[in-house]
């Protein structure tokens, strides 16, 4: 009876933690799936048309104030997910919510007046920003379009936003080529910045960069998120990274998430085979230990046919009929 009483006290608990934190970003059954170009042949013989299902049936949440980690391998969909999510794709099927409002199908200037609200980093700081932009007109451009402050305070608020992002205003009237890597993603994070953003997404913000630089910018990206309470979903390979600078992760494999759960749990005790192998393959600083039992027996299922139940079942050396199901 009393183990009975505990577990709906913890229940309970858990129930009212869940109302006190405040969903920014929510996907229900969100599904991204790209046409495949038909041969002549399957053309005439009038096949039905094939498509690479590269997000399929993902439901996951980002509270506000918290950072969610969504890592993989290359090539699983992470980046179809978040651009689906910021709505620069079209979601094939199901549903992306902002502060609980339905943005999956809207356009025009309905689309618009939600683009501030969620702001993406890219991956490449090299080819994200204009060349024939310098910094202050970017950053103005910005600024302006969006009507974010009037144009008398605008040298102010680029100035705010340099500072933030560890620069100074001496290179406003510098062009994007004249920067180092490191330099042109800090000049990326102001730009996202400049709208006021509630909503971050960084597509693997240091994977271009030099090691010794990744540090400085995920240290920058940790230090904004606390200071303006911002809500950032971070895309990452390096598990690492994830680790370090956020509060849930979600691990996604060819196009599904199969296990999601808080960041200091998930890496310690990971619950599901893909999660266990993707921990193991993480770099070990240690010269001496050549031991690595991380191999995946088999290749990836193409992502045009998908195998039933869990995805990753086909590789997987603990396949249980429950599994395929």
């Amino acid at each position: 009876m009393n183990e009975v009483i505990m577990s709906s006290t913890i229940n309970t608990q858990s129930n009212l933690a869940e109302k006190e934190r405040e969903k920014v970003v929510e996907t229900r059954r969100l599904s991204k799936w790209f046409p495949m170009k038909a041969s002549l042949g399957k053309a005439l013989l009038r096949r039905p048309k094939e498509y690479i299902k590269a997000v399929n049936d993902v439901s996951l949440s980002v509270y506000k104030g918290e950072n969610l980690g969504l890592v993989g391998e290359s090539g699983c969909g992470k980046s179809t997910l978040a651009r689906t999510i910021i709505r620069l794709y079209e979601p094939t099927e199901g549903e992306v919510f902002l502060e609980g409002e339905d943005i999956s199908h809207i356009q025009g200037k309905e689309l618009l007046a939600k683009r501030p609200k969620m702001q993406m980093i890219f991956q490449d700081p090299y080819s994200s920003l204009n060349p024939r932009m310098t910094v202050y007109e970017m950053l103005a451009e910005m600024l302006k379009f969006h009507k974010i402050v009037p144009p008398h305070q605008m040298k102010d608020r680029i100035e705010e936003l340099l500072v933030m992002c560890g620069m100074s205003m001496d290179i406003a009237d510098r062009f994007p080529g004249e920067f180092s890597g490191g330099q042109r993603q800090r000049l990326g994070i102001a730009r996202a910045l400049s709208v006021n953003p509630k909503v971050i997404i960084a597509d693997e913000p240091v994977s271009a960069l030099d090691v010794s630089i990744q540090a400085q910018i995920i240290n920058l990206l940790d230090d904004l998120q606390q200071s303006l309470n911002l809500t950032v979903l971070i895309i990452s390979h390096d598990l690492g990274v994830v680790q370090h600078v956020t509060h849930t992760v979600a691990v996604m494999y060819l196009g599904s998430i199969v296990e999601m759960g808080d960041s200091g749990s998930l890496f310690e005790n990971p619950a599901h085979p893909y999660t266990l192998v993707l921990t193991k393959a993480a770099p070990i600083l240690n010269p001496l230990n050549r031991t690595r039992e991380y191999a995946i027996e088999g290749e990836p299922p193409s992502p045009v046919n998908l195998p039933s139940g869990c995805p990753f079942h086909p590789r997987c050396t603990y396949c249980q009929e429950i599994c395929r199901k």
